[in-house]
This record gives structure tokens, C-alpha cells and sequence, in this order.
């Protein structure tokens, strides 16, 4: 008898001593994630997702109606700027910031509430890092869509696989038989563990992207029992929709606590001792279905429950942006087609060139090459998606109207399979001209029609460009085709970037300028790169006599 309570103490001293290694462990992973948090709030991301990784982000969106197309979103490089100020902490959240970006178009009234939303948290520093924890508990989930899977799986049959009942049943049936038979039941449960362990191999592998899914999920909803019961969320209205969708789904808790936890990357001791349990019943796969069910029947609020914590999230996000931004300001809109910025900056240069600018029907833009044309286009595009998506701009000030933004920037001859440049580039400038009927048009073109010679292009492209501007388009256009300043000055505003030459070298102060340009620096760069003197000579001869005579020779 001694022994057997010695035996026992010793069991319950190391089940107390892991319990406690364990509690350690988590609260010494809970103060790693505070002080990241704390530090990396109002700085700009260094990340480089990978294209597989961004796809899964995407596929929230790509379940939604996007205004900003592919063609768009490459061109500006909208990837790179997602990943320089995704400070989110769960999947929902960064989900969520994604597809904002790409749906530039949130309503004046409700970017009032969210205006609040936002600088409360901004200036709440303790509510905003206990929310910033939350969602962190949560986390993310780079390898699949929680969301594609989710809403795939809710549709699917929920009915459990009788292979999982029978499962359950024969290992509790050899449980009892060892009980009250140790002799003949020990053959038998060794023999139930075995035949399970095997079945639950082969079955939870059809499961392993549907179940993770759903794990993550249950943990959104801990996570929105936690934000309602904390009273952190600061808006009355959201606060609400939260405890009132997750009321309606908190049935789905008392199962999906059989599911195991999400992420495996380190389990507490308690969860593998229960993950042994599962592999000997298959009860986190009947669950699975249960919950799946249960979903099923609330396909909507589960809906509700992706869209508003990730809205949450979304919003600590922009607070962070404006914190890591040099200036930025809200913008201002009105219902006159126009568009005015002062001191806009590409926010993802180290040192940026402020511009302003003021438009109502439409720029061309002349200058050199490497002058600066192509960086102030999408430093403008930029700021109207972050004005009309976050409501934050990298400018001192911004008013304009609503626009569905488009571009023709940075075309390859891969965006249509079998089609050339040139034909890429003019169906690209089509479907700007699409949707003009419905709204209004912002778009930019650098290098109109680059991809066909030289008498067609300033052909073509004059008239594609007094098309856009029949049709109310706001175009902002780059050429070096100087022939379109003269063609199109009765109906576009003319701004150009110069340079100077100093020292042998190029200068170029990146501002732009009223007026079309007067200099080119082709022939300079060849010069200064120790081109030989007869090709020179030779090119700057055949541009004098074309100057002068409209004549080749």
C-alpha cells in the first residue's frame, strides 16, 4: 500500500511539474508576442510573402466583387505595399486589410464610425495592444484559406462516416471488457487501439485542410468572445453585431473543443496527451462533422463573423499605418469630377520627391527617361486606392471624387496567353472605357500604345486619349511622344519632369512642371556611358536635320 501511494505521488508530482512547465512556457510566449506588438506598431513591415502565400490571402477576395483589377494591381505593385503595412494578427484580419485594398470604395457615412474606431486605438495604447493579443491568439494560416475552406465545407454532405462511430464504439466497448476482465480485454483494447490508430490515419487525411480550417475558426470565435467580454471593442455598433453573431454560433464551441488546437507548432502537454485520445476514438473527426453541420445551418452570421473581426483587425492596421507614415492625411471628397493633391510621396520609397497637382480633364506628362514619369503616376494611383480603401493618404492634402481606378502601366506579353504586347497594351486600354456609364473613371497610362510604330501610335493614341476625355475619363498619360502635347492640348493639361546636366552626369530633381518638356537625354546617356564619338556625332546630326526638315535622312 506504501508503495503504491509513494508510486502515485511520484505520477502526481511530474503531471504538476509539466503542468506548470507548460504554464511557464505559455506565459513566457504570450510576453515574447507583447513586446512584437509593442515594437513593431507605426514601423513599416519588412516581409516577403510568397506568391503561393498571397494566393491564399487572396482568396477572400477573390469571393467578393473587386473594382481593382490584376492588370491594376501589378502595375502599382499593390502586393509589395500590402505587405509593407499588413500589421494584422490573424487570418480574418489580414484577409480583410487585402481585400480593402482591393475594393476602393467605402461610403463617406461610414468611414465617420470608423474614423473614430481608428483613432480611439491610436490613442488607447493599452485597449489597442489587449485587442492586438487577441487576434494574435487566434493567428494565421499561410498554408490554406480558412475562409475557402470553411464556406466549401459547410456545403459539402455533414453526415458522419459510420467508419468514426465504430471507431468510438469499439475502443469504449474493449475499455469495459478490460475492466472487468483484464485477461481477455487487454488483447482486445490493443487490438481496438491499432485497428483505430490506422483507420484515423487513413480518414484524417481527407479531413486535414477542412479540420485545421475549422480549428482556426473556433478560434476566432474564442476570439470574439474575448474582445466582448473585455469590452474592447469601442464602437457600440460592432460591438454588438460581435456578441449577437457569436451568440448564435456558441453552440459550435462545445463541440469543436474536441478538435485540438490549430496550430501544432508547440502544443501544450496537456493538448498531445488528448491528441493520443483522439487518435484512439476519432472523436475530434465525429465532431468535425457535427460542427460542420452546425455551420451549415448559420452559413450567414459565419459570414458576419469574417467580415467584422476582420474589419476590427483592419482598422488597428491603418492606426499603424498612419504612425509609420512621415505625413499623411484624411482625405476629402467631393462630387465634381476633379482631383487635387498636395505633396504626395510614393510611401514605399526610402526618399520619396513630394508632388502636387490639380486636375480636371486630364494630364499628359513629357520628360526624359528615368525623369520621374513613371513614379509619379503611381504615386498618384496610390493615394486615390489608399484614399477611397483606408481613408489615409501619403500627401499633406487630398480632395477628389470617387473613381474606379484603372492603369495601363507595366503590361507583359504573358498577361494574355499568345497575344503580343501591342495587343495586351490596347485591350488593357479598352476595358478602361467599359465601365464609364456607371461611374466615374480614373486611369493612367505610362507610355500610351508603346508597343507599335511610331506613325500609328501618335495616330492611335490621340484618339484613344480624346475618347477617354469624351467619356469624362480623368486620364493621367505618359509619352514621350511630344507630337501629343500639341495634338491633345485643347483637351489635356500639359505637366512634364526636367533634368540637368552637370559634370558629365545626369540630374534629376524629380518635380513636376507646367508645360511639355523641352530636353531629351537619349543621346546625352549614350554619351555618358562612353558611347564612341562617331555614333554620337552621328545621332545628333540626324536629330537636327529632323527638326528641321520633318524628314529622316
Amino acid at each position: 500500500m506504501t508503495e503504491s501511494i509513494f508510486i502515485a505521488l511520484i505520477v502526481l508530482g511530474v503531471i504538476v511539474v509539466c503542468f506548470v512547465i507548460s504554464y511557464i512556457d505559455n506565459m513566457w510566449r504570450i510576453y515574447k508576442i507583447k513586446r512584437r506588438l509593442e515594437y513593431n506598431y507605426g514601423r513599416w513591415r519588412e516581409v516577403d510573402y510568397s506568391d503561393a502565400v498571397l494566393s491564399v490571402i487572396g482568396e477572400y477576395t477573390a469571393a467578393k466583387d473587386s473594382m481593382i483589377d490584376d492588370i491594376t494591381w501589378n502595375d502599382l505593385d499593390m502586393d509589395a505595399l500590402f505587405m509593407s503595412i499588413d500589421h494584422t494578427w490573424s487570418f480574418a484580419g489580414e484577409d480583410y486589410l487585402y481585400y480593402l485594398l482591393h475594393v476602393p470604395k467605402v461610403m463617406p457615412e461610414e468611414w465617420e464610425e470608423q474614423e473614430e474606431m481608428i483613432t480611439y486605438y491610436q490613442e488607447h495604447e493599452k485597449e489597442r495592444i489587449e485587442m492586438q493579443m487577441e487576434f494574435a491568439r487566434i493567428g494565421k494560416n499561410h498554408a490554406s484559406s480558412v475562409y475557402s475552406y470553411i464556406m466549401d465545407c459547410i456545403r459539402f454532405n455533414t453526415k458522419v462516416p459510420p467508419v468514426h462511430y465504430f471507431s468510438f464504439v469499439f475502443f469504449i466497448f474493449s475499455v469495459v471488457i478490460t475492466v472487468i476482465s483484464p485477461s481477455e480485454g487487454l488483447g482486445l483494447l490493443i487490438l481496438a487501439m491499432v485497428v483505430n490508430v490506422l483507420l484515423y490515419f487513413y480518414k484524417r487525411k481527407e479531413l486535414e485542410g477542412s479540420m485545421q480550417a475549422l480549428q482556426y475558426f473556433k478560434k476566432l470565435m474564442e476570439g470574439a468572445k474575448s474582445l466582448t467580454k473585455k469590452k474592447l471593442i469601442c464602437n457600440p455598433k460592432y460591438h454588438s453585431r460581435v456578441e449577437k453573431d457569436y451568440r448564435h454560433l456558441k453552440k459550435l464551441m462545445g463541440a469543436s473543443a474536441y478538435l485540438g488546437p490549430a496550430n501544432w507548432d508547440s502544443p501544450s502537454i496537456a493538448e498531445m496527451f488528448l491528441d493520443y485520445i483522439r487518435l484512439v476514438t476519432h472523436i475530434d473527426c465525429i465532431f468535425f462533422y457535427h460542427c460542420m453541420s452546425r455551420l451549415g445551418r448559420n452559413i450567414d452570421i459565419v459570414e458576419n463573423m469574417f467580415t467584422t473581426m476582420g474589419f476590427l483587425e483592419s482598422m488597428l492596421a491603418v492606426g499603424s499605418l498612419r504612425e509609420a507614415l512621415p505625413v499623411w492625411c484624411r482625405p476629402e471628397f467631393t462630387d465634381e469630377k476633379m482631383l487635387r493633391i498636395i505633396d504626395a510621396y510614393h510611401p514605399g520609397l526610402k526618399e520619396p520627391v513630394p508632388n502636387s497637382v490639380s486636375v480636371k480633364d486630364g494630364i499628359l506628362i513629357t520628360g526624359s527617361n528615368a525623369s520621374g514619369k513613371s513614379t509619379f503616376l503611381k504615386t498618384i494611383a496610390m493615394n486615390v486606392i489608399l484614399a477611397q480603401s483606408l481613408h489615409t493618404c501619403p500627401a499633406k492634402a487630398y480632395c477628389g471624387k470617387w473613381f474606379h481606378v484603372f492603369s495601363s502601366m507595366a503590361l507583359k506579353d504573358s498577361l494574355y496567353k499568345g497575344e503580343s504586347y501591342y495587343i495586351a497594351e490596347i485591350r488593357a486600354l479598352k476595358r478602361v472605357m467599359e465601365p464609364v456609364e456607371e461611374e466615374a473613371v480614373i486611369c493612367f497610362v505610362d507610355e500610351v500604345l508603346r508597343g507599335t510604330n511610331t506613325v500609328e501610335r501618335i495616330a492611335a493614341s490621340t484618339q484613344v486619349l480624346k475618347e477617354f476625355q469624351k467619356k469624362g475619363i480623368l486620364c493621367f498619360a505618359a509619352t514621350h511622344d511630344i507630337e501629343l502635347t500639341y495634338l491633345l492640348e485643347e483637351q489635356y493639361d500639359n505637366y512634364h519632369f526636367q533634368e540637368q546636366v552637370a559634370d558629365g552626369e545626369i540630374i534629376f530633381d524629380y518635380l513636376i512642371y507646367d508645360g511639355r518638356a523641352t530636353s531629351r537625354n537619349a543621346i546625352q546617356l549614350l554619351e555618358i556611358l562612353g558611347y564612341e564619338p562617331e555614333i554620337i556625332n552621328g545621332a545628333k546630326a540626324m536629330v537636327e536635320q529632323f527638326l528641321s526638315t520633318g524628314k529622316w535622312n
